[in-house]
This record gives structure tokens, C-alpha cells and sequence, in this order.
């Protein structure tokens, strides 16, 4: 059983995801509505946000992602620093356990809105067990405030990990136990594991999804997943890329999340499939150590 989710930046968004059946919406970009904006929006815009998208999907599984600015994602409206290297800078969850306030706001208003409901929240660019722990924190200080003032809130999220960082590589099997559930960012971790700007044309070339490094990497992700009993999907451009999708379910991951118009085009490839020659797939590409090699075989498959 394979699922496949919807990647979703907007609201209206929704309305292709549902028309194409997507099981749920397995990335809720949350930081668009900040960026489309010229100030901060309050706690109340930000949570008639986040219970539209959970009415909307009607009970179905929604994954929402806390601020990710920073990068090639910047807030006009916000000083921003000047940062050689702004990937490498703060960002995503830097940013947000940096600024506590804006932080603490989007948390609340994601508590409230999951109230009745089941709430996944997920941080991205974890690059230790600390950043997690700390986050967690910052979620439990805010349930315990909104129990105090009696305000209706989801007491018992799911909190997640975006495994985008070769740090969270080498850490998999304690964020694994740590964490309700793990999702592979796969354009962030490709571009951190081989050092290559994805954004920059020079080197554009050099940004290759099927790296032997990143699918090693990605099966030690899934494996520890699989050890640990923890729920594990997938989402980036690697998700809906019918070379990758084999290799994807080979290693065991049956979660995909991707744009919306993408979903038939998948299901039908998945549809061609067979799990068992998906594990062979898998078997013979892990051990490959030359990008040529693989490049090679997933032309002819």
C-alpha cells in the first residue's frame, strides 16, 4: 500500500489536491502566507489559516511545516542579515527558535486550529537531537499556556522531523526514536550532502538526485524509520520523479508527498510496479559507487 500525499503552498491549492484524490497533504509550506504578505499576520489569521486546510481535507492527514525563511526564501518586511552564505545561515527552524515570539505565535495558532482534530506538525532543518528537544519544549510551554488560559487546542500533536541536513543523516536513529514521524527533504538534503547550490545555474549540473551518497543515505534514513516503528515519508522533487520512484519503495518508504498535478502520473507508475523487483532495484543501486553507473541503469529501467 503506497500513498500519495499533496504538497500544498496555498489554500487554494486545495482544490486541485482534492480533485486528484491526494490522500492527505503530507507538506503544508507554511511560510508562504508570510511571504506574500508586507507584515507579520497575527496568531488569528494565521489559525483561520491552518483550520480552513484541516476542514477543508476533512479528517485526512495534514502535515504542517513551521517557518521555513531564510535562504532563497527571505521576508521583505523583516531585517534581514547580511549572510555570505545565506543556506548555510539562519534559517528555518534557526530562525524560529531564534525569534521565540513569532515562533511561539505560529504554535498556537497551529494548537487551536488542530482542536477535535489530529495535528502533525513537523520542523524543518533539524541538524541534532537538541534542535528537536528544544523545539518539542517550545510546544509543550505553549500547550500548557493555552490549557491555562482554557483555550481549546490540540493536546497531544504529532511532532516530526524534515530530514534535510547530513547531520540528521548520522543522528537517524535517535530522531527516529525521539520524533513521532520523519519526512525526507530531498532537495535541501541533495544540495547539502554533495555542496552544491541547487539555486545556482554555474553548477547545475553537479546537483544530482541519484548520487550513491544521497541514496545511501536515504535507505539509512528508512531503515532506522523501520527499526524504530516511526512513520516515514517523502517529499521534494525526488517524490514524483519516475526514475527515483522504484528505489523509493525498494527501501521501504510508502509515503510519497508531492505538487498536486503530479499525483496521476505517479500512480500510474507505481501501478507498473512490483515491490519485490523494487527491492532488487534498491539492492543492486546501493551498491554502486560511480554516478555514471546509476545514471546508466535507471536510463534503461
Amino acid at each position: 500500500r503506497v500513498r500519495l500525499l499533496a504538497n500544498i503552498n496555498l489554500l487554494s491549492d486545495l482544490k486541485v489536491a482534492k480533485r486528484l484524490k491526494a490522500e492527505g497533504v503530507g507538506l503544508y509550506r507554511s511560510e508562504l502566507p508570510f511571504i506574500v504578505r508586507n507584515d507579520f499576520p497575527s496568531e488569528e489569521e494565521q489559525y483561520r489559516i491552518y483550520r480552513t486546510l484541516l476542514e477543508e481535507m476533512a479528517g485526512k492527514e495534514v502535515v504542517f511545516r513551521t517557518l521555513d525563511i531564510g535562504g532563497d526564501k527571505m521576508l521583505s518586511y523583516f531585517p534581514s542579515v547580511n549572510e555570505a552564505n545565506p543556506f548555510l545561515g539562519l534559517r528555518a527552524l534557526r530562525f524560529s527558535l531564534r525569534h521565540k515570539d513569532i515562533f511561539v505565535q505560529q504554535l498556537r495558532a497551529l494548537l487551536r486550529a488542530g482542536a477535535g482534530s489530529r495535528m502533525r506538525i513537523m520542523f524543518p532543518l533539524v541538524s541534532s537531537v537538541d534542535d528537536f528537544v528544544q523545539a518539542r519544549d517550545v510546544v509543550a510551554e505553549c500547550r500548557h499556556v493555552l490549557r491555562t488560559e482554557g483555550v481549546a487546542h490540540c493536546s497531544e500533536p504529532e511532532l516530526g522531523v524534515m530530514m534535510e541536513l547530513p547531520s540528521a543523516v548520522e543522528i537517524a536513529e535517535e530522531l527516529a526514536q525521539e520524533a513521532d514521524f520523519l519526512c525526507i527533504g530531498t532537495n535541501d538534503l541533495v544540495q547539502y550532502i554533495l555542496a552544491e547550490d541547487r539555486t545556482n545555474e554555474q553548477v547545475a549540473e553537479l546537483y544530482v538526485p541519484y548520487h550513491p551518497a544521497v541514496l545511501r543515505s536515504l535507505k539509512r534514513i528508512a531503515a532506522a524509520a523501520e527499526r524504530n516503528g516511526t512513520d516515514l515519508s517523502i517529499c521534494g522533487d525526488m517524490a514524483s520523479d519516475s526514475r527515483m520512484i522504484p528505489f523509493l519503495l525498494g527501501i521501504g518508504i510508502r509515503t510519497l508527498s508531492m505538487d498536486s498535478a503530479r499525483i496521476p502520473k505517479v500512480q500510474k507508475r507505481i501501478s507498473e510496479l512490483d515491490i519485490a523487483e523494487t527491492k532488487k532495484t534498491a539492492e543492486t543501486l546501493l551498491k554502486m559507487s560511480r554516478n555514471s553507473d546509476v545514471a546508466s541503469f535507471l536510463q534503461k529501467g
